[in-house]
């Protein structure tokens, strides 16, 4: 299940994230965009929403690797 969980975070990057990323780095340098408002608008929402089920799957990646490493533990020992 936590690999499970960790495919997700990679899917979410390399589907959202990263084309995403590409949007905004032809949008131009910073210094030179005329409508940065009009920038962000096009991608936050996504964008959000992304990294809010990357946190979501990465934090459930690490819980769910903690749990094995303690139930492991309470077999071995």
């Amino acid at each position: 299940m936590a690999l499970l969980a960790y495919l997700v975070v990679l899917g979410v990057t390399a589907v959202v994230n990263v084309p995403l990323n590409n949007v905004l780095a032809r949008a131009g340098d910073v210094d030179q965009v005329t409508d940065l408002a009009a920038v962000r608008e096009r991608f936050e929402t996504t964008w959000v929403r992304g990294n809010v089920v990357r946190a979501v799957a990465s934090t459930g990646a690490f819980g769910l690797l903690a749990w094995a490493l303690l139930v492991a533990g309470r077999h071995s020992g």
